[in-house]
């Protein structure tokens, strides 16, 4: 294990972050692998848009863990992947929480921001959980105790997203004053600024080999930066790329495409090691608002939209494999670590979970009251959501144990 201090020439040597997923238990058995029988024309699926219509005129709370201290929206959440029965949550009251997953109850509350906070993570080891809020602040917090650990400070404005790096304590973060920052978090040293956008960092990330910081912005624009001196590589933008703000991205395992989704309601596949864009995939009606790219078929990416849809494409071809929809816009999707599902949130209340080779609803979980904002899931089929009714709620694939 390198030096937790961050230290950037030690840190150089980073892991693909999805070779520490372990695999659900997923109910009925493992599902079939034969992806070459799976029907490839567009899909919209009677029953995925009639159920949700009988789930609105008697929903049915499917939860089987609920926390529910917070008292305004819960934006954000995230399952300590170390010590998985500890969740945190963040929400629009500026406090933070943690959660004990089994018995519900409350563990520490986080507070100190004097803004919403708008994302959560915990680090490597799961002995850290950062809070990114409104009011520009990054805080980094003690998991065992709460007690605050230190105060990360750099932003003007508030803070978009943050993620840890996948080995080490250094934290990465995009701002709305148009910069993006790294910390090494045990001291409190910014270690890399990354100037260059003229709007929002609205999404980042390294990449899964860490040799990359990618960040992409309102101006329209993606940036491939070195995390080691904070240098520009290359940057896709005009005539060809996005035409709109930059809503999101995510980056294939391989660390070779960075597909990218916008309010211009079209997604862009681009190569960050030859500076290339490979294309553009057409087809939804309003901004793409999540992407992602699959764990299973690496030849597959997704789409979600304010159309309330959900595209699967085929990146060698650039042709949509399928679409699903709920009945309102989506806000995220997730990629199971190894089966071929595909975990989506949506304004309609409800998660949703597909088969990505077909676009087969295998379920829809329902209990909340207002739209889901966010969610994560834990490597035994559980899924841990963020809503705006001021609740976060756990929904499990698999059947309760008696």
């Amino acid at each position: 294990m390198e030096d937790p201090n961050g230290n950037l020439e030690e840190d150089a040597e980073y892991y693909d972050p999805n070779d520490e997923a372990g695999e659900y238990a997923i109910e009925g058995g493992q599902l079939d692998q034969d992806d070459e029988m799976m029907d490839e024309q567009d899909i919209e699926g009677e029953e995925n848009e009639e159920e949700p219509q009988e789930e609105e005129e008697d929903l049915v709370d499917e939860s089987v863990q609920g926390f529910f201290e917070h008292t305004d929206s819960v934006y954000c959440v995230s399952i300590n992947k170390t010590f998985p029965d500890v969740i945190a949550t963040g929400g629009g009251d500026d406090v933070a929480y943690l959660w004990d997953l089994n018995s519900g109850e409350k563990v520490h509350q986080l507070k100190g921001h004097s803004d919403s906070i708008s994302s959560i993570e915990f680090n490597y080891d799961g002995k850290l959980v950062a809070t990114g809020g409104m009011d520009g602040i990054v805080k980094v917090w003690d998991v065992q105790t709460g007690n605050l650990v230190i105060n990360l400070e750099g932003p003007t404005e508030s803070v978009e997203w943050i993620q840890w790096h996948s080995k080490g304590n250094v934290l990465l973060a995009g701002s709305a004053d148009c910069l993006g920052f790294m910390w090494s978090t045990l001291k409190g040293d910014i270690v890399g600024t990354f100037a260059g956008h003229s709007g929002p960092v609205t999404c980042g990330m390294f990449t899964p080999d860490g040799k990359k910081v990618i960040t992409g912005s309102e101006d329209c624009s993606i940036k491939v930066w070195n995390p080691k001196d904070s240098s520009n590589i290359m940057t896709f933008s005009g005539h060809g790329f996005h035409e709109n703000i930059i809503t999101c991205l995510d980056i294939k395992k391989d660390s070779t495409l960075v597909l990218s989704g916008g309010d211009d309601h079209y997604a862009v596949l681009s190569n960050i090691n030859t500076g290339k864009v490979i294309g553009k995939l057409h087809g939804h009606t309003d901004s793409i608002v999540a992407v992602s790219m699959s764990n299973h078929n690496h030849s597959f990416c997704h789409t979600g939209s304010l159309d309330g849809s959900i595209r699967v494409w085929d990146m060698n071809t650039l042709q949509q494999r399928s679409t699903f929809k709920h009945k309102s816009s989506i806000t995220k999707l997730k990629s199971h670590p190894h089966e071929p599902l595909l975990f989506s949130s949506s304004v309609d209340k409800s998660i949703g979970v597909w088969d990505e080779r077909n676009g087969q609803l295998i379920k829809q979980f329902t209990g909340h009251q207002d739209a889901i904002l966010d969610f994560d899931i834990t490597l035994d089929g559980k899924v841990v959501t963020a809503s705006d009714d001021k609740v976060s709620l756990v929904f499990s694939l698999n059947p309760p144990q008696n």
